[in-house]
């Protein structure tokens, strides 16, 4: 992209020193205002390219320009989300605060009851919607990034395919400029999605992730209206968040990889991303200034939205199951806790309501992003842990995250009892293979029972300083 003239069409005398590099993207995809074009009469685009006014081009980069020079994206997603966050908004007053850390220290002690608590859990706080919206935008931005640069890798190679072989040295630079321009562009739309998000949510793991670190935080803004809605004491709801906060927060304090399994998933999904660029098109093709004007709002509100594929959703149905474990387990754990509040059953079922359904805030992030966090099979979850801890006992119940092999499949959600069975089957079949590896070693030990593998085991376990496994060695080294 830094020698412009070696891209320029022969006898093409204009001087394109200041050429913008949006021009020379857009110019690729609809023809006029492109280099490497050879161009007819009337805008025609005679080697490539779709007929359009230059001067409608040029306005829609105008118009491009303005919505992405916003320069570092996380300060222009910052500035997005002050303009979007719902009003009223007000500072958190010193008693909202105090009432916050008494619901936590009353939290945890009700929950120490029930499960293993986590010693690294910094000091709870209490937000407003803006200081929600821009404390976890560093953790949105990292958990999206997958799926934002799928889509710019789908965009460079959408627009490679359109044009002709001549042109390839010019695309071949062009990834960084889309990838910065990608940037900009999901920085807005996730600026957008978190403002939107901050006008209902209630606290820091709401949606499964972590999305403070360490902190346990409540929405103190929202609640009261949460309360009224739900028809519940707002002190009461207060204790019940800060208990399924402390939950989220103990749960993945104590199974490091479960943060890990979680984005795991979400990469899968991000995986088979793609950009259907044929709305560009269909918007240049028309030569509509109208039409150019939605076109370019669109692209702050979604145009570039992944495209769900069959592969796609598999990867978010595994997505929304592992969620829905994770919200199940705290939702048994809670209740359970908070067993001395009048109106936890209430709470209970309005707060998995809440999660059955997708809110216009949370349709507008899925939008905006590409995918949806929320567990739809919360309820499925939680009979499978009620069944765990009423056989077995909070051990039971607690034990399902100590290894990511023992986690519910869809099929333990569809057939609850039949988890215990399926894994006892699982680990029967690992039992033989563990007797089966002793009794290659144990072979291997007797005379005459020498084989190549058990030499290679031996060989393996020749470690200086141990004994036996020299002994054993001597005699490899004997034979």
């Amino acid at each position: 992209m830094s020698d412009k003239n070696d891209d320029r069409t022969p006898g093409d005398d204009s001087d394109d020193g200041d050429q913008n590099p949006f021009e020379q993207m857009f110019g690729m995809v609809f023809g006029p205002g492109g280099q490497g074009f050879p161009f007819g009469a009337g805008g025609q685009a005679g080697g490539g390219g779709m007929p359009f006014d230059p001067s409608m081009l040029q306005g829609m980069i105008g118009q491009l320009q303005g919505m992405l020079s916003g320069g570092d994206p996380k300060a222009a997603a910052q500035r997005v989300i002050d303009q979007n966050v719902p009003t009223p908004d007000p500072a958190i007053s010193a008693e909202l605060s105090k009432n916050t850390a008494d619901a936590f220290r009353l939290a945890e002690l009700w929950l120490e009851r029930v499960t293993d608590p986590a010693t690294d859990v910094a000091e709870p706080q209490a937000l407003n919607r803006a200081a929600w919206a821009k404390g976890s935008l560093d953790e949105w931005r990292r958990v999206a990034d997958p799926v934002r640069r799928n889509m710019s890798e789908s965009m460079v190679e959408g627009l490679g395919e359109q044009l002709p072989p001549e042109m390839a040295q010019l695309m071949s630079g062009a990834g960084q400029m889309i990838n910065s321009m990608s940037q900009s562009m999901f920085s807005l739309q996730i600026g957008e999605a978190v403002a939107a998000l901050s006008g209902a949510v209630l606290s820091g793991t709401e949606f499964g992730l972590p999305l403070f670190g360490h902190s346990p935080v409540l929405v103190e803004a929202n609640l009261p209206g949460a309360a009224a809605e739900m028809e519940v004491d707002p002190s009461q709801l207060r204790i019940w968040l800060a208990a399924r906060e402390l939950a989220h927060l103990w749960l993945f304090a104590q199974n490091p990889w479960l943060r890990g399994h979680v984005e795991t998933a979400l990469a899968k999904y991000a995986a088979g991303v793609q950009v259907d660029l044929s709305r560009i098109q269909d918007a240049a093709a028309s030569g509509d200034p109208a039409e150019m004007q939605r076109m370019s709002e669109d692209l702050r509100s979604g145009l570039l939205a992944p495209q769900t594929t069959e592969s796609q959703k598999e990867a978010l149905s595994a997505l929304e199951n592992l969620l829905s474990v994770i919200a199940g387990w705290s939702d048994v754990v809670v209740y359970s806790a908070c067993e001395a509040l009048e109106d936890r059953d209430a709470i209970r079922e309005a707060l998995r309501s809440r999660s059955a359904s997708e809110s216009e805030a949370e349709a507008a992030f899925a939008s905006h992003i590409g995918f949806s966090l929320r567990p739809r099979r919360l309820r499925d979850a939680a009979a499978l842990f009620t069944f765990l801890e009423q056989k077995s006992g909070p051990e039971s119940r607690d034990g399902v995250f100590h290894h990511p092999d023992v986690l519910p499949t869809t099929q333990d959600l569809d057939d609850p009892l039949g988890y215990e069975e399926r894994r006892r089957s699982d680990w029967s079949s690992e039992s033989s293979l563990d007797e089966a590896l002793e009794r290659i070693l144990r072979e291997a030990d007797e005379p005459g029972g020498e084989t190549s593998g058990g030499d290679a085991l031996r060989d393996g376990d020749d470690t200086p300083g141990d004994e036996g496994t020299g002994d054993r060695g001597d005699s490899s080294s004997d034979d």
